[in-house]
């Protein structure tokens, strides 16, 4: 599984809610932003995507503990293989695990990233840099704290997940 701060669905929201929009610069600063659509819509997306992922994740473990004489098998005699064996639940096992690591990690990802970043434009602000400096060094911050306090979470999951 991949971590929260790698996840397409955290880069693919981060770029929905705070990207300047085609038609015109429109910032949407975190203390006007809709707190609870954000994490309901969020948290679906999340699902539902880490629900497809989680078939890849359990394929690729699959393949990668292939005994030696069935290294030749491709993803597809993978899932038939598991669907002939052990039915659909396989393909899920431990799903539950994993989605109560993954949300709680990303609600706390989104909200240090978006309240990390404004203090870090605020901590900036007086050495006067560049527009494009500032932003990369508040995004930068913001990134790498709200990563850590999401591994904080997901990391112990994740390691039980994997016993």
């Amino acid at each position: 599984m991949s971590s929260p701060s790698s996840d397409p669905v955290i880069l693919l929201l981060y770029i929905c809610f705070t990207r300047a929009l085609a038609f015109g610069h429109a910032e949407i600063k975190w203390d006007k932003l809709h707190k609870t659509k954000f994490y309901v819509v969020g948290a679906g997306l999340f699902t539902g995507l880490t629900v497809g992922l989680y078939l890849v994740s359990v394929i690729k473990t699959r393949l990668q503990v292939a005994s030696g004489d069935a290294v030749e098998r491709n993803a597809s005699s993978v899932i038939k293989g598991l669907l002939k064996t052990d039915g659909i639940p396989c393909l899920y096992r431990r799903f539950g695990t994993v989605i109560t690591g993954a949300v709680p990690a990303r609600i706390i990802f989104l909200t240090a990233l978006e309240t990390i970043k404004v203090a870090a434009f605020k901590m900036v602000e007086p050495f006067k840099p560049s527009e494009p400096t500032k932003a990369a060094i508040a995004n930068g911050i913001a990134g790498m704290t709200s990563s850590l306090f999401s591994q904080a979470v997901f990391v112990p999951i994740d390691v039980v997940l994997s016993v």
